[in-house]
């Protein structure tokens, strides 16, 4: 009998976020990551459709999606069903050992030409460059390479052998194409990247719409940022994404090096 020893793996999903006020040219941007047992994935899916269901009497995997902006607006906090769901989903997380990662940065914009510039440059955006690539780096790549940083040390410390695979969420194939070749240009071909030895250089996509770990990040990333531009009713959930984020053994500068970054 011959055994064959499987290789686990961490799937990593990653989303974005920025809040600009009304008839204001500064604003906060975060990049989140949120890592899962490629094994346990197939099981927390299914126990949050179980929580759906449970809260929204909803069968359909396309209906409530974990969007920040759907569960966490102004007037849904003012919803006691959806705050109830969502401490339920940090439950769920904790007992699935899903980990947090996530770059917040506070930007100014001082002309509209530069803010087109910055907003085009987000991930959602096609002009995404990455440190080191062959066109300039820009805030939001930035924000993405310190998450990297985070979630290669944790696979080293905590999942040493193992590979992290990356999942975005599929917009349109021009912005796939675009972030996929600046994402393997930067992992193939720099020297920051190619130190990045626990991440599989070849990033994955899927449809978000229907995709919990790809909404996960989502809400990650939109509670990190409406918390870092004061929104008071964040700070409770803010909290939950602390206790789930990466925390390393070593000390850097004399400072845990921890999975969440408020960026200078």
């Amino acid at each position: 009998m011959v055994w064959i020893e499987l290789s686990i793996s961490m799937l990593v999903f990653v989303d974005e976020s920025r809040w600009q006020k009304p008839e204001r040219t500064d604003f906060f941007a975060t990049v989140a990551g949120v890592a899962i047992d490629e094994n346990c994935y197939d099981d927390f899916c299914k126990r949050l459709l179980r929580l759906k269901e449970k809260f929204f009497k909803c069968t359909d995997i396309g209906k409530y999606p974990l969007k920040g902006r759907l569960l966490l607006n102004r007037r849904a906090c003012e919803s006691y069903r959806k705050c109830e769901f969502v401490r339920e989903l940090f439950s769920l997380c904790r007992l699935q050992n899903i980990t947090t990662f996530s770059a917040t940065k506070y930007f100014t914009v001082s002309s509209e030409a530069e803010e087109a510039q910055a907003i085009g440059s987000g991930m959602g955006g096609s002009g995404l460059t990455l440190p080191g690539s062959s066109s300039q780096g820009n805030g939001f790549a930035q924000l993405l390479a310190i998450v990297l940083e985070r979630v290669n040390s944790f696979m080293l410390e905590q999942h040493s052998g193992d590979l992290a695979k990356l999942v975005f969420k599929v917009q349109s194939d021009q912005h796939t194409s675009l972030l996929s070749s600046s994402f393997m240009r930067f992992m193939y071909q720099t020297p920051l990247g190619g130190g990045f030895k626990s991440i599989m250089g070849s990033p994955l996509f899927a449809p978000a719409e229907v995709n919990h770990g790809l909404q996960f990040a989502d809400l990650s990333a939109y509670i990190i940022n409406q918390h870092h531009g004061g929104r008071y009713q964040m700070r409770e959930y803010f909290a939950e994404l602390i206790t789930m984020q990466f925390v390393s053994s070593f000390e850097r500068d004399e400072f845990e090096l921890r999975g969440m970054n408020l960026v200078e």
